[in-house]
């Protein structure tokens, strides 16, 4: 989906961390858009994220200097600091994929962030929560990663983007792996609950970003401006459609 760099960037704060950049093609431009809404909105649901994010304007020299096309790639890069842990992918890439979920299941059983992160897919469409998306730093923390095919997908339009239709979760799937849910799947409800008030508190920011990168194309900044709010007014009653529980 992207180029991604390992490089050392300075942020606001003053501080050098171990960063990525992540550089996309013109044609995959919305990657970076993407990469923004869904670290903003997994912030608003309380998720563990990598602690600094930002957008690098690419100069020629910088350009230059990763050894890419500068005709093709897209003058803007999604910046994100590194985080703690591995994924899934790497601590089991030599294992049959069928082992390598149900370890991941195992590791994540105790994470409280797990139904958080469900739910949030769901809101999202996020159909793409594979092994490579998410750190695991020990049983009880992780942090959640790579978000430039959401919503539903990377080069999504105003017409793909149905508030109503259902999407695959592949981190419910993921959970669900042989032996049902890990924990009680209330939990999942109850954080869908919160995403009408993550949404609000979001707002201005996403309106900020969403304005700078779909400004030109108002059909598409309309329709994700819909499909994030409806899909957060109706996250509860969805999931407990889904999940057979009663929305209370």
């Amino acid at each position: 989906m992207a180029e991604t760099f390992a490089c050392d960037i300075r942020w606001p704060d003053g501080e050098q961390r171990r960063s990525y950049l992540k550089c996309f093609t013109n044609d995959r431009y919305l990657g970076v858009v993407n990469e923004i809404t869904g670290y903003v909105i997994a912030r608003a649901c309380y998720l563990p994220i990598p602690e600094h994010a930002g957008v690098v304007e690419l100069s020629d020299t910088l350009i230059d200097s990763l050894g890419i096309a500068s005709n093709d790639v897209y003058p803007y890069a999604f910046a994100i600091s590194e985080a703690p842990g591995s994924s899934p992918n790497s601590r089991f890439e030599n294992l049959p994929i069928e082992i390598a979920v149900r370890l991941t299941r195992q590791l994540l059983s105790g994470w409280h962030g797990a139904p958080r992160l469900i739910a949030f897919d769901d809101w999202a469409a996020n159909e793409d929560r594979n092994l490579g998306n998410f750190l695991i730093k020990d049983e009880k923390n992780a942090f959640i990663i790579d978000h430039s095919n959401l919503p539903v997908r990377l080069m999504w339009t105003d017409q793909c983007l149905d508030p109503s239709a259902s999407y695959q979760n592949q981190m419910m799937a993921i959970m669900h792996h042989e032996h049902g849910l890990p924990f009680d799947s209330a939990f999942i409800t109850r954080a869908a609950k919160s995403h009408p008030d993550a949404f609000a508190f979001a707002k201005s920011e996403l309106d900020y970003w969403w304005g700078a990168f779909l400004g030109p194309d108002p059909a598409r900044l309309s329709s994700i401006d819909n499909f994030f709010h409806t899909r957060a007014t109706q996250g509860e009653a969805r999931l407990s459609q889904a999940l057979n529980l009663l929305a209370v």
